[in-house]
């Protein structure tokens, strides 16, 4: 996708290549993610969450330039952006319309057709910047680059500025140059994975891959996400099993679930045993959430999900319409506020979220959208397994986390841009795979010496 020309239009030729056009969009919308524009994250009332998803004028102007930069590259390019367009996702294209759909039923249109363009924006861009427009590694150097850097800021505004790159409400955790301690947590979070992607494919220096690991755990730890490290922990975990080659050689897979399954028989047994009854929900959340300091009740958490219930049961098939119940106070939330005396900006669960606002319609279409991006997963081990398994543990914090988050079809929440570019690469990714010419394999080495390290 280089263009022969390049060299002879100078600067003004590079920076119109299609891969630089790809790094810009995906950069700069994670940097909208991440970073604030105004310096009102500074007031504890500020609606954070509110502000992140439904965004600001400074933040739509934003999405406006990227989502023009977005459909300049595909008209330059409309065969290889009809190509991806026809191998993406069918059941996340088909969420984007079901979400404007809910238009017609919204009790608040406006706010559901302005949700849902933001959604339409954000795909756009994914179908801009994967490979041959971006290049094959396109996501994740740029993704990679990006949360290092805003990392390394954030350590010297917390160490230098810490008015601002600490939170007074939160003991003073670290939020550096992000809106809040637990985005911060997340950059580093998917910083981590990343520099142990490096790591594992020799493609860096060690040393340097070394470094941003210990910077990143270093974040981790300052901003005191219990929930950051909690998915840091388990995505690297999905990522080394996946890429452990005597784990591959063995069948470790079948050993492990039928162990799992014998433990879970066990507990299950010498539970009834001991208290004549069945395990609740505090005896199964009661250890875990004492190791990261928290309640049974997950912080408050249950409380909302009863009270979001009484809303998914008026609206059960359709749903109340695509962004169209956390509106603050006056809004279709306003008894979970009266019921709390306090206002939450969501249900801190994303698949109750999609219930509530898309049904049981819309939470049928998402399923079938990650149902299928798992499927492209696994397809695309058999010609990247290293890749696939970073996109499955990318996956697996995005899923475990909005049991007790928010992320899901949520604007330009990180980790909504971080699942929807993932289910556009890996489409792509997968697409090209299947056309390339099978790779002529050399005859292996005589010797260990010939065959050297890898």
């Amino acid at each position: 996708m280089h263009s022969p020309h390049a060299s002879r239009a100078g600067w003004p030729g590079l920076l119109l290549q299609p891969h630089v056009v790809a790094g810009f969009l995906l950069a700069w919308s994670f940097i909208i993610a991440l970073v604030p524009m105004s310096p009102d994250y500074l007031n504890p009332d500020f609606p954070l969450q509110n502000s992140l998803a439904n965004g600001s004028l400074g933040r739509q102007l934003q999405l406006l330039f990227l989502l023009l930069l977005a459909v300049w590259q595909c008209l330059r390019h409309p065969a290889v952006s009809l190509d991806t367009l026809k191998h993406s996702n069918p059941f996340l294209l088909l969420v984007l319309l079901y979400c404007l759909a809910s238009t017609l039923w919204s009790p608040y249109p406006f706010v559901t057709l302005k949700r849902g363009i933001v959604l339409g924006i954000l795909i756009v861009i994914g179908l801009a910047t994967p490979p041959p427009l971006g290049g094959s590694r396109q996501l994740v150097r740029t993704l990679l680059t990006t949360l290092s850097l805003l990392c390394f800021l954030s350590l010297l505004v917390a160490l230098a500025f810490p008015d601002v790159g600490t939170d007074p409400v939160l003991d003073h955790a670290w939020r550096g140059i992000t809106w809040h301690k637990n985005q911060l947590g997340n950059a580093a979070a998917y910083a981590m994975l990343l520099w142990l992607y490096e790591w594992t494919r020799r493609d860096l220096d060690r040393r340097l891959c070394a470094a941003g690991m210990l910077l990143s755990l270093f974040i981790l730890v300052m901003a005191r996400s219990s929930t950051a490290l909690l998915m840091t922990a388990l995505s690297c975990a999905v990522y080394l099993y996946g890429n452990w080659s005597w784990l591959r050689k063995t069948r470790i897979d079948l050993v492990l679930m039928l162990g799992g399954l014998v433990l879970l028989i066990l507990f299950l047994h010498f539970h009834f045993i001991a208290t004549g009854r069945m395990p609740t929900w505090q005896d199964l959340t009661g250890p875990i959430a004492g190791l990261f300091g928290k309640s049974t009740d997950l912080t408050g958490r249950t409380n909302i999900w009863h009270l979001v219930w009484f809303s998914v049961q008026q609206h059960f098939l359709l749903g109340i319409g695509y962004g169209a119940f956390w509106l603050g106070v006056g809004g279709p939330a306003q008894y979970i506020g009266d019921a709390l005396f306090w206002m939450p900006n969501h249900a801190h669960n994303g698949y109750l979220d999609i219930l509530n606002e898309l049904g049981v319609v819309g939470l049928v279409l998402f399923m079938l959208a990650l149902l299928w991006h798992l499927g492209c997963l696994l397809r695309l081990m058999r010609h990247d397994r290293r890749e696939a398994t970073l996109h499955l543990a990318i996956f697996s914090i995005i899923a475990v986390s909005n049991l007790t988050e928010t992320d899901f079809l949520s604007g330009t929440l990180f980790q909504n841009l971080m699942l929807l570019y993932s289910m556009m690469h890996v489409s792509a990714r997968l697409a090209r795979a299947r056309r390339a010419p099978p790779h002529r394999h050399a005859p292996p080495p005589r010797d260990a010496a010939a065959a050297g390290r890898p």
